[in-house]
């Protein structure tokens, strides 16, 4: 595979397949910025809905949980800016939302690609069962209101193994290390745009019935043995780290069963018992 050295993003290029009516209608774009998502959270007061901010590289990226997230340059790194008046309960639902959006966003540009792409609740996107992306969803809150929601979406582009830490070099990928061809940059950022326009729209009408028929038909874990991780629960005396190589916490053994209605986990424990998960202090791994 010969691997191509990346441009710098072209506003006017992302601009010509752009065909939203509030997304992306504003783009801040950047060399180099600690998080998207930090610069939104900086910038949500001032900007309006549907304000993307751009970066080439991210100095401090960070996925769910506060850890860390590679981000350097010749990848996507964006946010877009939310401004839905809803209550705070609703907005888990925001990041099925973008995980389908990405994914229809991927197929349509890479059909060839379509049945090897998945969802791993609630905010992997896999390519051959590897991280390629994720979701970062997060809130400003104030006297109990949603002020801002702040999406955030990255994806591995153009990275080679060696650009991987060695400990996960076996979980993460990019799009260039799985199909061996690089999307256009900028066709991909619009696309995403495209698909979550439609989707976001959707759901402020209280209709996520197109996002959970992406996020069921691309589910990584439906159907499956699944290890639930409560970061919230106390550690163990030991301090030790847990089978998952995580900070212990509370592990539970379950069967993933079902999407909910706002895209919750519909799962069923060892001894028979149903539960529903939302997104957030639960990580989630594949047996």
């Amino acid at each position: 595979m010969k691997r191509v050295a990346m441009e710098t993003l072209s506003l006017s290029k992302i601009n010509y397949f752009l065909k939203t009516k509030t997304l992306g209608q504003k783009i801040i774009s950047f060399t180099t910025v600690d998080s998207t998502n930090s610069e939104a959270k900086r910038r949500s007061a001032d900007e309006p809905e549907g304000a993307v901010l751009l970066s080439e590289v991210q100095t401090a990226g960070r996925g769910r949980l506060g850890r860390q997230w590679l981000s350097p340059g010749g990848n996507i790194w964006l946010t877009v800016l939310l401004k839905p008046e809803l209550p705070a309960t609703k907005i888990p639902s925001l990041t099925s939302v973008a995980a389908a959006a990405v994914c229809l966003a991927l197929e349509q540009l890479r059909p060839s690609i379509a049945d090897r792409l998945q969802i791993k609740w609630p905010n992997d996107i896999l390519l051959n069962g590897r991280k390629i992306g994720g979701i970062l969803t997060e809130m400003q809150v104030s006297a109990a209101k949603v002020q801002a929601v702040i999406l955030g979406i990255g994806l591995n582009v153009n990275l080679k193994a060696e650009d991987f830490p060695e400990e996960i070099r076996s979980l993460a990928s990019s799009i260039y290390l799985e199909t061996g061809e690089i999307p256009s940059r900028e066709q991909l950022i619009a696309s995403i745009l495209n698909s979550l326009e439609h989707l976001y729209f959707k759901f402020l009408e209280d209709d996520l019935s197109e996002t959970l028929a992406v996020c069921r038909r691309k589910s990584a874990v439906l159907g499956r043995k699944i290890i639930l991780i409560d970061h919230s629960g106390k550690p163990t005396s030991s301090g030790k780290l847990d089978r998952s190589g995580s900070p212990s916490g509370q592990i539970r053994e379950a069967e993933a069963l079902d999407l909910g209605s706002n895209g919750e986990l519909l799962i069923r424990y060892e001894n028979g018992e149903k539960a529903s998960i939302i997104s957030g202090e639960i990580s989630l791994r594949l047996q």
